[in-house]
């Protein structure tokens, strides 16, 4: 998923706001910060830069971090894989990528079976 179908998917049916509440509904479960959810923006890079912003602290903290994606459901293979195909994108950067299309992928998959 590229980002501008990332940013195309958010626009449509309302996308956005059930992106938001997945998104805050993980961090909640880590008990991390989720004041930032309410502010962000339909733009791939705000959403990276906002998200960024709440991994740095956690790269710090390998407990913190490994509790946040397993929630999301990120594996180190997925991280890897992403390296591989990313090669100029930081290791903060590449998290961030992966939470914001894993998040949307597990709103849309609620989504089109909820129907």
């Amino acid at each position: 998923m590229e980002e501008l179908d990332v940013n195309n998917y958010l626009i449509q049916e309302n996308l956005f706001e059930l992106f938001k509440r997945q998104l805050k509904k993980d961090f909640d479960s880590c008990s991390l910060s989720t004041d930032f959810v309410e502010n962000l923006a339909i733009d791939w890079e705000l959403l990276k830069k906002s998200i960024l912003n709440e991994l740095n602290p956690l790269i710090k903290n390998n407990s913190l971090l490994s509790n946040l994606l397993y929630r999301i459901d990120i594996s180190e293979l997925q991280i890897k894989n992403y390296q591989l195909k990313n090669t100029t994108l930081s290791f903060e950067e590449i998290l961030a990528e992966l939470i914001i299309k894993r998040i949307l992928q597990k709103v849309i998959l609620k989504k089109r079976f909820s129907q």
